[in-house]
């Protein structure tokens, strides 16, 4: 073992610490970012269930590549509103672009919708 040269830079203590204090504060910073995105999942699903109404959409675009997404047009008191989500492999094997799909959105706020299917599955 090799003696350490006085001319290799050496990490003073003062930066060791400053790197793990930058990695804790990163690390923190994300985990409250996946927080709030949570909380807010939870919130909107619980102003939908609080209030629900009913409607039947037509799903308009599959996308089976980068995370499976689909998109809904369905339409509340004459208003035409639009949904897109992430589904599960076998609601894709199941539904194809044209098909119908339950709908389920908050009174109070028709744009506020999830689909049936999601409300079953909380892998999303």
């Amino acid at each position: 073992m090799q003696a350490p040269d006085s001319t290799t830079p050496q990490m003073t203590r003062r930066q060791t610490v400053g790197i793990i204090l930058g990695l804790a504060f990163c690390i923190a910073l994300f985990a409250g970012l996946i927080y709030f995105v949570k909380a807010d999942r939870a919130e909107k699903r619980a102003l939908i269930l609080k209030n629900p109404g009913y409607a039947t959409g037509i799903i308009t675009r599959v996308r089976r590549y980068k995370g499976r997404r689909i998109s809904v047009r369905y339409t509340v008191g004459g208003v035409e509103h639009f949904l897109r989500t992430r589904v599960s492999r076998n609601f894709l094997r199941t539904h194809a672009k044209g098909d119908t799909t339950a709908v389920i959105y908050a009174k109070s706020d028709p744009a506020n919708a999830i689909l049936k299917a999601r409300l079953r599955s909380s892998r999303y």
